[in-house]
C-alpha cells in the first residue's frame, strides 16, 4: 500500500521532470534513457512505458525558437515559465513528501492549477487552436493527481 501511494506520486513528478528538461546533449540523452530504462523495467509492460516517455519528450524549446509571431512567442515563453514553476513546486513537494510532511507538500503545490491555467489562457485565443492543448491537459491531470494524492494520504502517517 505504501509503495503504491509513493509510486502514484513519484511517477507524475518524474514525468513532469522529464517533460520539462531542456534539450539534452548526447550524454544527457543517454542518462535520461538510463533513467527511463530503470523506471520502465519495473513496469508490467516495458514497451508501453518507454513509448509513453518518448512520445511526450518533444522539446517545446524548438517550437519557441522557430516561432516568428510575437504574440505566440510571448505565450510560449509564459508557458515555459509556468512549467518551470510547476517543476520547481513538484520537486519542493517531493522533498516534503519524502519527509512525510503531506501538509507541506500540499502547500508547495496548491497554486499549481492556477499557474498551469495561466499558460492555457495565454494560448487559447480563437480562432487559432491551442498548440499545447494536449500537453496542458496532461499537466492539469498530473497536478490534480498529486493534489488528490496529498489529500488522500492520512496526515498522521
Amino acid at each position: 500500500m505504501a509503495f503504491s501511494q509513493c509510486f502514484s506520486f513519484l511517477f507524475p513528478v518524474l514525468v513532469i521532470f522529464l517533460l520539462t528538461t531542456s534539450s539534452p546533449t548526447s550524454t544527457e540523452a543517454q542518462s535520461t534513457q538510463d533513467l527511463i530504462d530503470r523506471v520502465c523495467r519495473q513496469m508490467e509492460e516495458y514497451g508501453f512505458c518507454n513509448n509513453a516517455f518518448h512520445e511526450n519528450m518533444r522539446n517545446p524549446r524548438n517550437r519557441l525558437q522557430n516561432t516568428t509571431n510575437p504574440s505566440t512567442k510571448g505565450a510560449y515563453m509564459a508557458c515555459e515559465c509556468a512549467y518551470g514553476i510547476v517543476k520547481s513546486s513538484f520537486l519542493t513537494g517531493l522533498g516534503y513528501f519524502s519527509r512525510k510532511d503531506y501538509a507541506g507538500m500540499l502547500e508547495a503545490e496548491h497554486d499549481l492549477p492556477r499557474t498551469q491555467a495561466n499558460c492555457e489562457a495565454r494560448l487559447s485565443t480563437p480562432p487559432t487552436p491551442n498548440p499545447l492543448a494536449d500537453r496542458n491537459r496532461q499537466m492539469r491531470m498530473l497536478i490534480a493527481m498529486a493534489l488528490v494524492s496529498g489529500h488522500e494520504i492520512p496526515q498522521d502517517s
